[in-house]
């Protein structure tokens, strides 16, 4: 009899344990969107209702901005007892819009143990939307006899919806310098990217040409995002000598996320080669000046480029030491490559003293930029006393060459007058 009230409590001891490990295979356990979900028995005791919803299809999947997209949206009760009364609310944000706004809630009466409802929703991507992976909030409220007792819940899903942008490349500045013949510079150009969705293996290339020649003819950019600008800064050398603005072709490649090729963007900006008008201003002559004598002075303007300066004005004001005579300002009008014009001007000194003149000179090139300079000329005024040395008193050398010539005549004729003598 001992040993068989032994088998009896071994026996019940198993059975116990069987129903203890059975216990913890139907905890239940809650999911960050509110959702029950169950390894092996419904949430609740077997009395009790259990709802789980996800996004069982998007259409289209990805979704593009202003495109009609579909939602269908799965639920499924997996409790014992029917659930009642289910509200299903979508809590609609941007991008998105319902395409009738009446419909972000729908219900329906009862959804018996294991049974799958289908709902769903219609909206509209806005145009302007971005790419990326947007969540919106379904809200779920059901009513249920949970453990014999009739209550009400509500849980959350979040839903990811995709949407694929399309990129669209645009040169949005390009900063070229004007520059020489046979040189070299460099230019700065930004590139937009105006569209929803990012750019992908962007190559930018600067084609070859007679005139402007690229050092590196191809820039890789890997990515640039929606609303992005990207920065290239590239050298170059002009092979001309010829005063123009030369165009430089551009073309801008890239693809969409999914590596889908997108049109060429083909631009092609100028680059104004100019040099050329670089104006030389000197003092071609003057009189010798002496302070309190109107005399003239000559200034010289020379292009030493290699394009015509047009345009041109040379203006002189009256300074410390020297006083104008005439008018200020002269119009020389355009002077052509390796030539040169001069103007004259008549001063009266007020002083002895070193001077120097400012003029004003202003002219425009080709391309209708205007330029001005104001050097500085020097100009000599003589003393008194500089002056009887460059003439002294007595006549100087005319002098000695009048009586030289007086004695010469004389020679002359005593010499006929002893032949006609002699004979």
């Amino acid at each position: 009899m001992n040993r068989f009230a032994l088998l009896i409590i071994i026996s019940l001891t198993l059975v116990a344990s069987h129903a203890g490990a059975v216990d913890a295979a139907t905890t239940p356990t809650t999911t960050p969107t509110g959702v029950m979900i169950y390894d092996s028995a419904p949430p609740y005791p077997i009395d009790s209702p259990a709802l789980s919803a996800s996004l069982s299809q998007q259409i289209p999947y990805p979704a593009q901005p202003g495109e009609e997209v579909t939602l269908l949206i799965k639920t499924t009760n997996h409790g014992d007892e029917p659930a009642k009364n289910i509200i299903w609310y979508l809590d609609v944000q941007e991008p998105f819009e319902l395409k009738e706004t009446e419909k972000a809630t729908y219900t329906l009466p009862e959804l018996r143990c294991g049974e799958t409802a289908n709902t769903e929703y219609y909206l509209t991507v806005d145009p302007d939307a971005r790419s990326g992976e947007y969540t919106l909030d379904l809200n779920i409220t059901y009513s249920g006899e949970f453990d014999r007792r009739v209550l009400t819940t509500k849980s959350k899903v979040e839903l990811t919806i995709r949407v694929m942008g399309h990129p669209d490349l645009v040169l949005l500045d390009a900063d070229i310098p004007r520059v020489d013949p046979k040189s070299e510079f460099v230019a700065n150009f930004s590139i937009k990217n105006v569209g929803t969705g990012p750019a992908k293996n962007v190559k930018v290339y600067f084609k070859n040409q007679t005139s402007i020649l690229p050092k590196m003819s191809i820039y890789y950019i890997d990515t640039i995002a929606p609303g992005a600008t990207a920065l290239i800064e590239s050298g170059f050398f002009v092979d001309t000598t010829t005063p123009s603005q030369h165009p430089l072709p551009i073309a801008i490649h890239y693809e969409n996320e999914t590596h889908g090729t997108q049109p060429a963007q083909e631009y092609s900006v100028l680059v104004p080669v100019s040099s050329g008008n670089t104006l030389f201003v000197y003092l071609d002559s003057q009189d010798k000046l002496t302070e309190g004598t109107v005399g003239e002075i000559t200034i010289g303007i020379a292009n030493r480029g290699l394009a015509r300066a047009k345009h041109v004005v040379l203006t002189i004001a009256n300074g410390d030491q020297f006083k104008l005579i005439d008018t200020d300002t002269r119009y020389i009008g355009d002077i052509e490559s390796d030539d040169y014009d001069t103007v004259d001007f008549k001063i009266l000194p007020e002083s002895s003293d070193y001077a120097n003149i400012t003029v004003d000179l202003s002219y425009a090139d080709d391309y209708g930029n205007a330029y001005n300079m104001t050097p500085e000329l020097p100009i000599k005024v003589y003393t008194s006393g500089e002056m009887k040395a460059i003439a002294p008193a007595g006549g100087g050398y005319t002098g000695i060459i009048i009586i030289a010539l007086v004695l010469l005549l004389i020679y002359v004729f005593r010499k006929r007058i002893k032949r006609i003598i002699s004979k």
